[in-house]
This record gives C-alpha cells, sequence and structure tokens, in this order.
C-alpha cells in the first residue's frame, strides 16, 4: 500500500513539474538596513543612541503555465536573536485567491490595520505599530490593530472584485512565534485565534481611498476585537485613521502625511486606554536615491500607569534592497 501511494505521489509530482515546464523558478534577496542616532529625555531613559536594525529575506517565485502562482518567503534578522527567523511563509495564488499557511500575523493586522496609518520609512518613527524610540512609549508598543504576533497559522484572501476582499485566518497556537516556532504541525493550545476581516480599495477623479473593518477573537483570552481602519489619498496628501474596541480597552489614532518630489512630511497621533497610552511623533525624510532614504524625526510619550512621559529624536538613514 505505501508503494502505491508513494509511486502516485511521485507521479503527480511529475507531472506537476511537466505542467509547468515552460516556467522557472525566480529566487532572489532582498532586505533592509536602517542605521542612525537618536536621543531622549527623560527619568526613565536619558541619553544618545545608536540605531542598527536589519533583515535580508530570502524569495523564491514560480507562475506555472496553468496561471498559479508560488511563493515562499523566509525573512532573517541580521543580528543575533531569539527571534532570529522572523515571518517566513508559503502562498498559492490563483483564481480563487490566495492562501498562506507559515509565520505571519493575522488579517485583522495585516489586511485591515495598515489602511489606518502613515509610515515613516520602516515606522522606526511613529505613533501607531512602531518601533518605540522612548521608554514610555515601549510601555505599550504603540497602539495597533488585531492580533500582530508572527505566529503560524493560515491565511486566506478572496480574489479582489472590483477593490473588494474578504480575509481570514485561523492560528492554532498564539505561542508559536520566535523560538516556539516549529518544523512539526502546531495543534490548538486552547490559545488559537481566529480572524475576519474584509477590505475595499479604490479610486474616483484622482482621489484613492481605502477601508475595511475586522473581527478577532483569542481563546483563553476574555474578549475579542472589533476594529475599523481606512485612508483617503489626494494631490499627494494622505490621511488614516483607525478605531479598535478590544478585551483590553480601546484605542484609536489618526495620521497625515504630505509627498511632493524626494520630500515626505508625516505624523500622527494614537491614545490607548489598555494602559492610559499615548504617543505623538512627527517625521521629514528624503529621498537621496532609488531605496535610500534621510529621516529626521521626534517622538513625545505620555504613560499614565507610571506617571512619566519621554521625548526623543531620531535621525536615521533607510537603505532598502
Amino acid at each position: 500500500m505505501k508503494t502505491a501511494l508513494f509511486a502516485t505521489s511521485a507521479l503527480c509530482a511529475a507531472g506537476l513539474a511537466c505542467a509547468a515546464s515552460a516556467a522557472e523558478w525566480e529566487t532572489g534577496v532582498s532586505g533592509y538596513y536602517f542605521l542612525g542616532v537618536g536621543v531622549t529625555d527623560s527619568g526613565a531613559q536619558d541619553g544618545v543612541g545608536v540605531l542598527r536594525d536589519g533583515e535580508f529575506h530570502v524569495n523564491t517565485r514560480l507562475a506555472a503555465d496553468n496561471g498559479i502562482v508560488f511563493i515562499a518567503r523566509v525573512e532573517v534578522e541580521a543580528f543575533t536573536s531569539g527571534d532570529q527567523i522572523d515571518e517566513n511563509w508559503g502562498r498559492i495564488i490563483g483564481p480563487f485567491g490566495t492562501v498562506e499557511i507559515g509565520s505571519d500575523a493575522s488579517v485583522g493586522y495585516e489586511q485591515v490595520g495598515a489602511l489606518g496609518i502613515v509610515f515613516s520609512p520602516g515606522g522606526r518613527i511613529g505613533y501607531a505599530d512602531a518601533f518605540a524610540l522612548t521608554s514610555e512609549a515601549l510601555v505599550n508598543e504603540a497602539a495597533f490593530m488585531g492580533f500582530a504576533t508572527d505566529s503560524i497559522g493560515l491565511h486566506y484572501s478572496s480574489p479582489d472584485f472590483f477593490g473588494f476582499q474578504v480575509h481570514g485566518s485561523y492560528i492554532p497556537s498564539a505561542n508559536t512565534d520566535g523560538a516556539a516556532d516549529t518544523n512539526n504541525p502546531v495543534f490548538s493550545a486552547n490559545d488559537e485565534v481566529w480572524s475576519l476581516a474584509a477590505t475595499y480599495a479604490g479610486e474616483f477623479n484622482e482621489v484613492s481611498f481605502g477601508f475595511g473593518g475586522h473581527y478577532t477573537d483569542q481563546e483563553g483570552v476574555a474578549g475579542e476585537q472589533i476594529g475599523a481602519a481606512g485612508y483617503v489619498g489626494f494631490s499627494g496628501i494622505t490621511l488614516a485613521g483607525f478605531y479598535e474596541d478590544d478585551f483590553a480597552g480601546d484605542e484609536f489614532a489618526i495620521g497625515a502625511q504630505y509627498e511632493t518630489g524626494p520630500w515626505a512630511i508625516g505624523g500622527g497621533y494614537s491614545n490607548s486606554n489598555q494602559l492610559d497610552n499615548e504617543i505623538a511623533s512627527g517625521w521629514v525624510t528624503y529621498s537621496a536615491a532609488p531605496g535610500v532614504q534621510f529621516t529626521v524625526g521626534l517622538e513625545y510619550a505620555d504613560d499614565d500607569s507610571v506617571a512619566g512621559s519621554d521625548f526623543g529624536g531620531l535621525a536615521y538613514m533607510s537603505l532598502f534592497f
């Protein structure tokens, strides 16, 4: 019986290879580096800091003759880390939509959250879903939507129907990110995550816009997350915002960015009552060459739970390759 099964599998594999014989795998490396200098002024954190952060990404893609596209991606930290491998997944894309299996955030975070935020390059200075510049911002790591941890799961996005899509995620265990990542099947551990989302993006008379909503539930946590986000863009200006009500409280953020030529000016404000945390920031970015940007920005964070506030600044270079 096993011999027959192995033989059948081999024939199927050979058949798929023959069907895609005119296509070839495309494999490459991409990534980024952020390099800079920052300062902060507060009782909890005071002084000058140096920024060095990077990743390299191994990407591979095959477009078969039948129109099905296969993609795999592995993201690796450019420094020693307990979470050495970041997001890593495989995707199948076709007329049925996109099916993904691997370590990635929920669709509430990936598909909806990003609609309501404007970012400095890499989010290194930010007000929501950003790398914390100051210690008070680190307390709550700014507001963000959905379930952000890159745990192992199954994700789906429908085909684009005139700008409208639906999305879904199932993560068997919320604790399979980082050092808990595994090459074995991951089964439910009473902390599974379900996430459903819907998004729409379009353009009318040179005005671009998008909006979406999500529902996310994690077992073992008292409550659910329900959120909505959106943006509108016109004449180089982007306005964005989101609101989310979850088991620990509610949070919202508003932001704006203006782009003209090589310059971008942006900023925003977020407020989360989970830990009475609020963050405001602003930045200016200059694009000096393809994949090379220079950014200067300021960030203020206040956290009533520890009765502290921080003010900081950062100047950094972004290298995207």
